[in-house]
């Protein structure tokens, strides 16, 4: 059986039985991609009680209709849709590798990116560091961290200089979209060598629950956020990100020269409480 993303606006579905997603023509995609507790184990706080082989989440990438193929060419934007699926690795909810982004030109500010909840309920884990690039891992500083709670139909923009992590802490799949900028590089190694971002977020009882990382020697207090729109910027609430970038491209500009947005971004957090 297979149940339609509607929340994406496009010709995609999810197999109920198998969770993968299907595309209907013309809509395609560059490539495809999926993660299990293996290739996670670092990322975890403790995977010993899982099947190695056991799927984490699953990556489509560079999902595109050919028609609007110069248009996303023409600003070097990607879209894609994770599955993030349903289940517990140890303690923690399922979750993604992490990581962070590059910077862009003037080295000021690393590249954001758009993240859509088209099913299911997300936590984005946001990690603030302006040396995360730095050669002795063990350096990194840690300035900030936003736990953005968000629902189907929302969606928010990582900000600039803030390493981030998708964990789904619903009770079904968690599929979501991200719109980001291609030219942007991807850094993952040390979210690796601290086993993961600052906080590991997990179920008891089916309770969040929230353990400080202890492989980071400090860390700030911890933010929980709702998102917040802002049609400027291309955040409007259960309209679909894909659709909105077609029909005014230029809100999106943001995401390859994020410096004058960066305050306007950061506004787009409702921080309900600290811990």
């Amino acid at each position: 059986m297979l149940a339609e993303l509607q929340k994406s606006g496009l010709p995609i579905y999810q197999n109920s039985r198998s969770k993968k997603l299907l595309l209907e023509a013309p809509y395609m995609l560059k490539g495809y991609g999926e993660k299990n507790v293996l290739q996670m184990s670092e990322l975890y706080e403790d995977s010993s009680h899982n099947d190695k082989h056991e799927n984490v989440y699953d990556v489509y990438r560079g999902i595109i209709c050919d028609q609007d193929r110069e248009l996303f060419e023409r600003y070097k934007f990607q879209y894609d849709i994770t599955v993030i699926h349903q289940g517990q690795v140890g303690f923690e909810c399922k979750k993604t590798s992490g990581h962070y982004h590059g910077w862009e030109s003037n080295k000021k500010h690393s590249y954001p990116e758009v993240y859509e909840v088209l099913s299911g309920t997300a936590m984005f884990e946001l990690q603030k560091s302006m040396n995360f690039d730095v050669k002795e891992k063990n350096d990194i500083k840690v300035d900030d961290i936003i736990l953005a709670k968000v629902e189907a139909g929302q969606a928010i923009i990582v900000p600039p200089d803030y390493g981030h992590c998708s964990i789904n802490i619903g009770n079904g799949d968690l599929v979501f979209s991200n719109l980001a900028y291609q030219p942007c590089e991807i850094f993952y190694d040390n979210v690796r060598y601290h086993h993961g971002l600052g906080i590991y977020i997990g179920k008891e009882d089916d309770k969040l629950k929230f353990k400080k990382n202890d492989h980071y020697k400090n860390l700030p207090t911890v933010k929980i956020a709702l998102p917040v729109e802002n049609g400027s910027l291309g955040i409007k609430f259960n309209q679909p990100v894909y659709k909105t970038f077609l029909e005014t491209p230029d809100k999106y500009n943001f995401l390859g020269n994020p410096d004058k947005y960066v305050d306007t971004i950061m506004k787009m957090f409702d921080i309900k409480e600290s811990f």
